[in-house]
């Protein structure tokens, strides 16, 4: 009887093996038949990585999560090493690797309780991400194509809040900002390669063509690693250099970690951002207030008296000006004149920076409900509309969504740093202080999408120190109002 059922069902079970066969053989052919165009591969390697990111999310979401860390810590590279192939594209498929991961990360945070027990901090995320899903209607950007480009630098990264608030437990937290500490490592390397020997031929023909200004400082360039610009090369290893302290309760690894921490220092000096040396002395200044349990006001005391103490260092050992004999001379010399006077227009940008913030800012009382959610990424560079980035999250939310985006981002600000400073003095492990110390260190830069690599990280971390809630601890695997109804639930995906 049982050998009749299934002779019964091999017609079935036979069309749908030949309906996978055929389509298996269609796709092979229409991939080998877009590899024959110059555009073609990066299309064929999204179509593959998509696949593959949809179908691992359902069966292992943490191991997605931890790929998507590493693809973004490479995205930069991957995408000068195959840019012969993709010539007057507007946008990069390549780019739309991390997306699609995170909204499968995203759907599985939903179903384990991401969107269950709402704080302030959430409704708050949520109600922004609405907003700037609405803003990319508005047709003062320029075109409804800038719109949408910009909500995949603008929303995609605050996915990451609802994939902390439902996935990540303190083992995964862990073991992710330790790989990211591994990635910086790694990218530092290759930056200080850049620095202090030569730029690859990928690299140097990415340079010739990318018309990226911004890398060259008095003649000489700055290192960008293996990312897709210097500012976020710069950030991931200002991170990287907070996740190493992750290691060290293994006395093993003690002399790995007093090689690592100068390689990611000096890897911070020479990518010759003032703005990431000031808030990884300022984050450090934080998450050590923290650790001793100082009050907010102490804190800011704090990281104040260290912020005056690097300026007056960088004074005792910044060179007069002149001509400089090699790269790391220039980027040297860059570095401790703006560190030294950072409010003097000749060695310093700040108030350049202060000044296009302060225009942004004064914008929202023109534009009240904002410009659109593109004006302010790449989007609209690439798609004709009109661009008015401010290079500070503030000012970008004044910009693109006007006085309500810029309300809502300022309560995410105030909430979610009051949070991330009060779960890290209530527990004062080091997982806790460490996410103090990156959600600090990337302060002002949460919604530039640009920095695909570091972007969702202070998000992703925004929305685990949500779930910790006022006791300042994470309940297992599963968030608030999540219900077990199994006993293996407490298993890690």
């Amino acid at each position: 009887m049982r050998t009749l059922a299934l002779d019964r069902r091999s017609p079935a079970t036979s069309g749908a093996t030949a309906l996978l066969i055929v389509s298996g053989g269609a796709l092979s052919l229409g991939a080998g038949w877009l590899i024959t165009f110059p555009w073609g591969i990066r299309f064929v390697l999204v179509g593959c990585a998509a696949a593959l990111v949809v179908a691992a999310g359902l069966v292992a979401p943490r191991s997605v999560l931890y790929g998507l860390i590493v693809w973004l810590a490479v995205l930069g590279l991957a995408r000068r090493l195959v840019s012969a192939s993709s010539q007057g594209s507007l946008l990069d498929p390549l780019l739309l690797v991390g997306p699609v991961a995170l909204v499968v990360l995203v759907a599985v945070a939903a179903r384990r309780g991401a969107f269950v027990g709402l704080s302030t901090l959430s409704k708050l995320v949520l109600a922004l991400s609405a907003l700037a899903v609405l803003g990319c209607l508005n047709p003062l950007q320029g075109s409804l194509q800038t719109g949408l480009a910009g909500l995949l630098f603008m929303v995609v990264p605050t996915l990451a809040f609802w994939v902390g608030r439902g996935l990540v437990d303190d083992r995964s937290l862990s073991r992710l900002l330790k790989l990211v500490a591994g990635l910086a490592v790694a990218a530092s390397a290759y930056g200080l390669v850049q620095s202090f020997s030569h730029f690859p031929s990928w690299d140097e023909a990415w340079i010739r063509n990318s018309g990226y200004a911004a890398l060259n400082v008095n003649g000489s360039l700055r290192p960008f690693g293996t990312f897709s610009s210097a500012q976020e090369y710069a950030l991931f290893v200002a991170v990287g250099l907070g996740g190493l302290f992750l290691f060290r309760s293994k006395l093993a690894r003690l002399p790995a970690l007093f090689a690592a921490v100068p390689l990611l220092g000096v890897a911070v000096f020479y990518a010759s951002s003032r703005s990431v040396v000031f808030t990884v002395v300022l984050a450090t200044g934080v998450a050590l207030a923290a650790r001793a349990r100082l009050s907010a006001m102490i804190a800011g005391l704090v990281a104040a008296l260290c912020l005056v103490a690097v300026t007056l260092l960088a004074s005792q050992y910044a060179p007069a000006g002149g001509e400089t004999s090699s790269t790391t001379a220039a980027l040297a010399s860059h570095q401790l004149q703006g560190l030294a006077d950072p409010f003097n227009s000749a060695s310093s940008t700040l108030l350049g920076h202060l000044e296009l913030g302060g225009q942004g800012l004064r914008s929202a009382l023109v534009y009240p409900l904002g410009i659109g959610t593109g004006s302010v990424s790449i989007a609209a560079g690439k798609f004709g509309g009109q661009t008015a980035g401010t290079e500070l999250d503030v000012s970008n939310a004044a910009v693109a969504l006007g006085i309500p985006g810029l309300l809502i981002y300022l309560g995410i600000l105030v909430f979610g740093l009051s949070a991330a400073y009060r779960v890290a003095a209530k527990r004062r492990d080091a997982l806790a202080v460490v996410a103090l110390f990156v959600i600090v260190v990337t302060a002002l830069q949460w919604l530039n999408g640009g920095l695909y690599a570091v972007a969702p990280l202070p998000w992703l971390l925004l929305g685990w120190i949500d779930r910790a809630g006022p006791l300042g601890r994470v309940r297992g695997v599963r968030p608030r109002g999540a219900q077990v109804r199994r006993p293996m639930a407490a298993k890690y995906g």
